[in-house]
């Protein structure tokens, strides 16, 4: 038994079911969008930002490297600076601790803390 040819699609041409679907809209005239924009009311107000001191310490620590955060504002409950805390600890993937008011996160980890604090509105002042 000979097999059968298969029969092909023409893919040269287009059918019409597949013609793009909004040629047929009539849409009429546009108008024309605004020119300039609105002005504001009011300008919008900057953030504050909150100036931390970034210390490094090794002080009776066994000559192991201590970054400490310090100068946080009243505002700052001890729920806010542990959930601040556990942020950091995970996106620097080291430890840490809460000492009164103060952050202390383990080792040399400057570079990649800072532009995680600034994200977070923080301005940083090192103390080094």
């Amino acid at each position: 038994m000979a097999r059968q040819k298969k029969q092909r699609i023409a893919t040269d041409t287009a059918p019409a079911v597949f013609a793009h679907p909004f040629t047929s809209l009539d849409l009429g005239p546009l108008r024309d969008g605004p020119t300039n924009p609105p002005p504001e009311a009011f300008p919008p107000a900057k953030e504050s930002k909150e100036r931390l001191l970034l210390r490094r310490s090794t002080a009776h620590r066994g000559g192991k490297t201590v970054l400490v955060l310090d100068g946080f504002s009243p505002a700052w409950d001890a729920a806010k600076l542990e959930s601040l805390l556990h942020d950091l600890k995970t996106s620097l993937g080291c430890g840490g601790k809460v000492e009164a008011r103060t952050i202390a996160l383990q080792g040399e980890l400057a570079d990649r803390l800072i532009p995680l604090l600034e994200a977070r509105s923080l301005a940083i002042k090192r103390g080094w």
